[in-house]
C-alpha cells in the first residue's frame, strides 16, 4: 500500500470542468506543497486527474509525472511545475490514467551477530519508522530517508482497445532532462479490476540474491469448465 503524504511532499486536488458544447469537459488540476497552492493546469480529460499526477525525488530535486493531454505523459519540475517535457499528444497514443513511482527508506540491519545487511522498505512498510530501532530478538536497524526509484509504472490504454488496464514501465533516470521513456518491459499485463496501481505492485529486494523484483496481481479470464484462458479481443 502506498505511504501517505510524508512520504510525498506535493499533492493535488482536481475540480471537473464542464465544456460549453457539453463533450466530455476537462478537470483543472491545482498543486499543492503542503497547504500552499504553488501552480495548476487543465487536463483535457475529466477523469483520473489526480492519479495522474505523481511526485517523485531524484537527488535533492522534486519532479512529477503528470498528463496535461489524456494520450501523453510528461515531466514536471517542481515546486515552479515547469515542463521539462515527455511525450507528446498522439490519438493513437498510450492514455495514462495513473502513475505510480515507489518510494522506499534503505535499512541497515544489524543482527545480533554483529553482521550487516541493506535492506529496502517500501511505501506503508517503512511508513513510521526513523533513526536507529531495536526489537525484542536483538536485531538494530538505521533507517535512511525517504528515496524514489528511478523506475516508474503508468496504468493505462491505448484509446479503442478492450476496457482494461494495462502495466508500463516508465525509466525516469533522465527526468531531470525532460526525457522519459515507457516501455511494456514485462509483455501484455492486464491489471486487476478496481486495484490502485500502487497496490497491484508489491517490489522486494534481496541481495545479492536479486536486486529488484516485482510481484504483480493481474487480471485473467478462464473458462471455469476447461481452464482455458480467454482473450479480451476474442470475447
Amino acid at each position: 500500500m502506498k505511504a501517505g503524504i510524508e512520504s510525498r511532499r506535493f499533492r493535488v486536488e482536481a475540480t471537473f470542468e464542464p465544456h460549453p458544447s457539453g463533450s466530455w469537459g476537462s478537470s483543472l488540476v491545482k498543486i499543492f506543497d503542503g497547504p500552499d497552492q504553488i501552480g495548476e493546469y487543465n487536463r483535457n480529460h475529466p477523469g483520473w486527474a489526480k492519479t495522474t499526477f505523481e511526485p517523485f525525488e531524484l537527488g535533492s530535486e522534486w519532479y512529477a509525472l503528470y498528463s496535461r493531454d489524456y494520450t501523453s505523459t510528461r515531466v514536471m519540475k517542481l515546486p515552479d511545475c515547469t515542463d521539462l517535457g515527455g511525450e507528446e499528444p498522439a490519438p493513437g497514443g498510450f492514455c495514462p490514467v495513473e502513475f505510480y513511482v515507489p518510494r522506499y527508506k534503505k535499512v541497515v540491519c544489524k543482527d545480533p551477530t554483529g553482521r550487516e545487511r541493506e535492506d529496502w522498505w517500501f511505501e506503508t512498510d517503512a511508513e513510521g519508522h526513523s533513526g536507529q530501532e531495536a526489537d525484542q530478538y536483538g536485531y538494530h536497524r538505521t533507517f535512511g530517508p525517504w528515496l524514489s526509484l528511478t523506475t516508474g509504472f503508468v496504468a493505462g490504454c491505448v484509446w479503442g482497445d478492450d476496457s482494461s488496464w494495462k502495466l508500463e514501465v516508465i525509466d525516469l533516470s533522465r527526468a531531470a532532462e525532460g526525457v522519459i521513456s515507457r516501455s511494456d518491459r514485462f509483455g501484455h499485463v492486464q491489471l486487476a479490476h478496481g486495484v490502485s496501481l500502487a497496490d497491484s505492485i508489491r517490489l522486494d529486494r534481496h541481495v545479492p540474491d536479486w536486486e529488484l523484483r516485482a510481484t504483480i496481481i493481474r487480471q485473467e479470464r478462464r473458462d471455469v469448465a476447461t481452464g482455458y484462458l480467454i482473450d479480451p479481443y476474442d470475447e
